[in-house]
């Protein structure tokens, strides 16, 4: 397998759009983080942790792929 990159996006739990803060601000635990689309407070902390589910998805996923394609290959 590759070295790849996942790149998951923080979106708002209420609304779903792309949240989107100051570039020099740096987030940590307990922080709220508004939704410039519905205005809504977005805690951190929960924001994190479907972010780290969505891309434990998008790694399964992306594994089960490949190792198919290897076993394809090592059958042959």
């Amino acid at each position: 397998m590759e070295n790849k990159t996942f790149n998951i996006l923080r979106k708002c739990l209420f609304c779903g759009c792309e949240l989107k803060g100051a570039p020099q601000k740096q987030y940590a635990s307990g922080d709220m983080i508004k939704c410039k689309q519905c205005e809504e407070m977005n805690d951190y902390n929960s924001l994190q942790e479907v972010a780290l589910e969505k891309g434990k998805g998008e790694v399964l996923q992306y594994a089960k792929v490949e190792i198919s394609k290897m076993l394809k290959k090592a059958f042959k």
